[in-house]
């Protein structure tokens, strides 16, 4: 089963490797310049102490697996972004369907959120159909967002409230995806 745990220092060079990967930075807004072991344990440190960003080293059958952060978390207004990634293709194809249930739980139930908005890269279009499938509701798209790659990206933007994702069927219960959850 699924266990999300806070990262420490000792994942940094993991966490490193990951974020260069080129089939997971593709789709992100940003790359690293310079990466470097010692700025990933300062970057780790640096999100400990906001108040707005919280994240997770995804474990399955105690194996890190991924990533899940949640980032612009608004206390006043109760709303907040997610991402996250599956390292592993054989991971992504096998586990990535079994994740919304416990992003969107913990979004909900463990933050307090009462709405979820997500910006997707153009060309990621597995995780954009994803959205619909789950039915989140397509804000928009921004175009000509983010510049990568030497060339302008437009981004799809999706949002889900609280009592949206109550009406949506759940594969596990509520207390098994939030059990999951290590602070």
């Amino acid at each position: 089963m699924f266990r999300f745990r806070r990262p420490t220092a000792d994942d940094a060079e993991m966490l490193l490797r990951w974020r260069t990967e080129p089939s997971i930075t593709r789709f992100m807004f940003t790359d690293l310049e310079n990466p470097d072991v010692e700025r990933q344990r300062a970057w780790l440190a640096a999100m400990d102490a906001r108040a707005d960003f919280r994240h997770f080293i995804i474990e399955h059958e105690g194996r890190p697996v991924g990533y899940l952060s949640y980032y612009d978390i608004d206390r006043v207004h109760l709303r907040c972004s997610s991402g996250s990634y599956i390292v592993e293709e054989k991971d992504r194809r096998r586990l990535a369907g079994f994740l919304h249930c416990f992003i969107m739980d913990y979004c909900f139930y463990g933050l307090g959120m009462n709405k979820l908005f997500n910006y997707f890269m153009e060309g990621n279009d597995a995780v954009i159909r994803i959205q619909r499938v789950v039915k989140a509701r397509e804000v928009g798209v921004l175009r000509q967002h983010v510049q990568k790659y030497g060339r302008f990206h437009d981004v799809h933007v999706f949002e889900t409230l609280r009592s949206d994702w109550e009406g949506h069927p759940h594969i596990f219960s509520r207390e098994t995806t939030l059990a999951a959850f290590a602070e």
